[in-house]
């Protein structure tokens, strides 16, 4: 890390703990948007259910097939499991959920703005360094979360990071855009942070170093066989944002 490096982040689960959030805002897509079939009352395991299937996620609308999975009592228990569920619901239902899931999330921020960020909490060890580094051009936030949601929960957090720096991967998939930040900017290489392996594995070019967060929901297993990604701790992290 002595040459000049970029670092890219995800944002949910590396920056911010919004795993509450996106429950509640599944929830409401789930029940009050798709099924309106709202219960009389939320599951007393509904939390540690939706934790456990939160590692397998990859963007807003899997938070929705989460709730049907749990409404339904499917067992799932792999990442070949989730995926395997996802096919099953198809592209045209996963694209409904992910419409009800924004739609669900405005609506909350819309009517109780103030309990919607309480949802979103930076960890720690993060909320300083980023606060710290926010005018480094070499510090890039790369997530499937919409920009305009990032740069919501920072402001609120007192952090002025610029908004052409908090990327959207979207369909085009954060290691290519990674890639792409790499190339603009022509610097050797770049350090991605992300709490889910299958972004981290496959198809990076030799300048990224892909590193995964061992904080917030990662699967035990992937931090006992980490699959040839480096393994951040939070002392690991501190380290890196020190050489930025």
């Amino acid at each position: 890390m002595d040459s000049p490096f970029i670092l890219c982040l995800d944002f949910d689960g590396v920056i911010c703990d919004s795993a509450i959030e996106c429950l509640v805002s599944s929830w409401i897509a789930y029940f009050d948007l798709l099924t309106r079939q709202r219960p009389a009352a939320v599951d007393i395991n509904l939390k540690n259910a939706f934790l456990s299937l939160r590692p397998f996620i990859r963007s807003g609308e899997d938070y929705v097939l989460i709730q049907e999975l749990i409404d339904h009592r499917v067992a799932v228990r792999t990442q070949e499991d989730f995926d395997a569920q996802i096919k099953r619901v198809g592209t045209r239902n996963m694209e409904l959920y992910k419409r009800l899931f924004y739609e669900a999330r405005e609506g909350l921020i819309e009517r109780n703005r103030d309990y919607w960020l309480s949802l979103n909490e930076l960890y720690t060890h993060m909320r300083d360094p980023l606060r710290d580094n926010a005018g480094n051009g070499k510090l890039y936030i790369v997530s499937t979360k919409r920009s305009d949601f990032i740069l919501e929960i920072l402001r609120a957090n007192g952090i002025p990071f610029p908004s052409e720096r908090v990327l959207y991967a979207g369909p085009k998939g954060k290691a290519d855009l990674v890639a792409e930040i790499l190339r603009r900017e022509s610097i050797a290489r770049a350090f991605f942070v992300d709490d889910q392996i299958d972004h981290l594995t496959g198809g990076q070019e030799a300048d990224i170093v892909p590193c995964l967060a061992a904080w917030g929901y990662v699967k035990k297993e992937w931090l006992q066989e980490p699959r040839g990604v480096c393994v951040f701790y939070p002392e690991e992290m501190q380290e890196i944002f020190k050489k930025l």
